[in-house]
């Protein structure tokens, strides 16, 4: 019985490496662009970090607030009075602030509200679908 410690290591070493060299990775990994707030719950009016991962490298870009992480030109679910310009490092990072606002698809702008917004890079996807790139998701609340 010595051969099957050893066959289930080389097939752990086979499939493992297929894993590397294919770019398979385990459930949850993500490899495309991703932006974290912190804090994600937070106060209308109020800044929050941002950080990002996985951009191009050196490249800019604009970063907004919006209502919706996909859509459908012409329509604009996204803040267009609230934006920030980030520039990647060589290794597709950024860090930054960013205050948020009520986000246009918001309803409610009552004392005590609570809305979900997006923030992330509008991208083009298509011939008229936009998708909002890295989006991090964010909990805007009201006094």
């Amino acid at each position: 019985m010595p051969r099957r410690p050893t066959l289930c290591l080389a097939a752990a070493t086979v499939i493992g490496g297929a894993m590397g060299i294919f770019g398979i990775g385990f459930a949850g990994a993500s490899t495309g662009p991703h932006i974290v707030a912190h804090p994600n719950n937070v106060m209308v009016n109020t800044a929050t970090k941002l950080i990002g991962r996985n951009f191009t490298p050196s490249t800019t870009y604009n970063v907004k607030e919006c209502g919706k992480t996909n859509w459908i030109a012409p329509q604009n679910p996204c803040d267009i009075t609230n934006s920030i310009v980030v520039t990647t490092t060589g290794r597709g990072q950024f860090k930054s602030s960013f205050t948020v606002q009520t986000c246009p698809s918001g309803t409610n702008s009552q004392p005590g509200f609570s809305q979900t917004c997006y923030i992330g890079v509008p991208t083009p996807n298509g011939i008229d679908t936009i998708t909002l790139l890295g989006a991090a998701r964010i909990t805007v609340t009201g006094p």
